[in-house]
């Protein structure tokens, strides 16, 4: 995986690449939330582009537990999975996940669920 810190608006990460940008949100709690993100393309049917979806989810979810020593303690954070937008231009997330470094660690191992948005399928499949 390769990441691309503060994308500019142009970029478009397609998996495997990710960007990552973030907001300070002090004073509502002493850090940022990081945004984790990248593009799939739809997989050969609806299941294995769901299971895809989740899995990438789940290796940035790891990829920021593996880099916590980058960011700071109180920093949150959100993984999001979407589609490009030549695939649909609008309503594009697909996924959004996302916590503190508890909940980081419980959607790369697995042991949290991934729910997908509840129209990812519209237009697409």
């Amino acid at each position: 995986m390769t990441p691309i810190r503060e994308p500019s608006a142009e970029e478009e990460p397609e998996w495997d690449s990710f960007g990552i940008n973030a907001t300070d949100f002090r004073p509502h709690w002493d850090g940022n939330l990081i945004n984790v993100f990248s593009t799939i393309k739809p997989q050969q049917d609806m299941a294995q582009t769901e299971r895809f979806a989740i899995g990438c989810a789940r290796q940035l979810a790891g990829w920021v537990v593996s880099h916590r020593s980058q960011f700071a303690p109180g920093d949150r954070f959100q993984i999001i999975i979407g589609w490009p937008k030549s695939i649909r231009a609008t309503a594009r997330q697909i996924i959004k996940a996302g916590g503190n470094y508890d909940d980081l660690n419980g959607i790369a191992s697995g042991t949290s669920e991934i729910a997908m948005h509840g129209n990812w399928t519209e237009s697409v499949f």
